[in-house]
């Protein structure tokens, strides 16, 4: 599809440019308070959620809720990007975020309180394909700097969110449910007065999820960047969780094993805009190569280190890595997508991908307690990122852009 800045004077492609880089910061500032919003009221989930007579085996579904929620319906509600106005869905769903996250600071049992992560998570769902939408729109050809903007955002509230939770926790268990309320509505006025109030993709567009994902994964490549990503998300499911329990083991402080896990979500904030913008002038294969070894040999590293400060390197290593890949699976993936069916298609493979996030940890658990070794977990983290640098040393392209 020739590009929407073909045919214009120089003068009028860089001002159309900067315009869309600007719209990019406005949808990486709406992104970033959405995702902190979700991640505000966890510190006070497990709590909350006992005081409201939930036991021990209802906590974990209360945490997970919204999560799982999110990576289960964006598979298909990325559709409705692809036939509505994409900023009237953000709209919608920060008001019905909002709304829940409201609600849940007035909850009285734990199960409205799991209800109304759900539905939180089912706003989410809404919103999610269609930022990655437009996304894609505004790339124009510089896919990597426009998801690095969009990747840095999303990692900069996993090291925000938590802090701002603990913080308000202080103050109640409730407060940070109504800080979550304040801050969907700060992203209905971002949207309401930043965005385009046009942005339908396609107003003709059949309602056809199935279809759609048909042709979604049609394409061959597809699997390909799919598994760049998987690579990185399914190994960090795994360390998310191993990476904590091995500091446990050496004696290290609650205070070390939350700063080991502060600076990996730095750590992938700022290698997200820097690699996105540097993926733009040199061969994306190459990063790909470069980051796929330094995951491995920072797994290997953290399977072997045996204090503080090699926990926090080699982790900060696998975050480099893990951000570069995880990027670069969205800017090749974006170039391939049918135009016509952006939201349907960067839906799809963003819950693809996080569903490796789940399954990561899952067998990680299942693989310790049938060795009681970590060595085979910390070998299994490694197998997507062996099978990806193979596959990208062979078959990814050597394009620049």
């Amino acid at each position: 599809m020739p590009s929407q800045l073909e045919g214009v004077s120089h003068l009028d492609r860089v001002e159309a440019e900067n315009g869309n880089l600007g719209r990019m910061y406005a949808v990486g500032v709406m992104s970033f308070i959405l995702f902190l919003s979700t991640l505000v009221g966890v510190p006070v989930l497990p709590r909350l959620s006992t005081e409201l007579g939930a036991d021990r085996t209802d906590i974990p579904m209360v945490v997970s809720s919204a999560v799982v929620t999110v990576v289960v319906l964006q598979f298909f509600t990325g559709v409705l990007a692809d036939r509505y106005s994409r900023r009237t869905l953000i709209l919608v769903s920060s008001l019905l975020g909002s709304a829940t996250s409201l609600l849940c600071a007035v909850a009285t049992h734990w199960s409205q309180l799991l209800i109304l992560r759900i539905a939180g998570g089912a706003a989410d769902a809404i919103a999610m394909p269609a930022i990655l939408a437009i996304t894609a729109s505004l790339a124009e050809g510089r896919q990597g700097r426009f998801f690095g903007i969009l990747r840095s955002s999303q990692g900069l509230s996993f090291v925000v969110g938590p802090m701002l939770g603990s913080a308000f926790s202080l103050v109640s268990l409730r407060t940070p449910f109504v800080v979550d309320g304040i801050l969907s509505l700060a992203v209905f006025v971002v949207a309401l007065f930043v965005m385009p109030g046009r942005e339908a993709a396609s107003p003709g567009h059949r309602l056809s999820p199935l279809r759609g994902l048909k042709r979604t994964f049609a394409e061959r490549r597809v699997y390909l960047y799919l598994l760049l990503g998987v690579s990185g998300l399914f190994a960090f499911g795994i360390l998310f969780s191993f990476v904590p329990a091995k500091a446990e083991v050496l004696g290290l402080e609650s205070w070390q094993v939350g700063a080991i896990l502060g600076f990996g979500a730095l750590i992938y904030s700022v290698v997200s805009f820097f690699a996105g913008r540097l993926s733009d002038n040199v061969s994306r294969r190459m990063l790909v190569v470069v980051s796929e070894m330094a995951m491995l040999v920072a797994v290997a590293g953290l399977h072997v280190a045996s204090g503080f400060a090699l926990l926090v390197a080699f982790y900060g290593l696998f975050c480099v890595g893990e951000a570069s890949v995880c990027l670069l699976s969205f800017a090749y993936a974006a170039k391939v997508f049918d135009k016509e069916q952006i939201g349907t298609s960067m839906g799809a493979f963003d819950s693809v991908m996080d569903l490796s996030l789940f399954a990561g940890p899952v067998l990680g658990a299942l693989l310790y307690k049938t060795t009681g070794l970590t060595g085979p977990v910390f070998l299994l983290a490694s197998l997507p990122a062996i099978c990806a640098l193979f596959a990208a040393s062979l078959w990814l392209t050597l394009d620049a852009k």
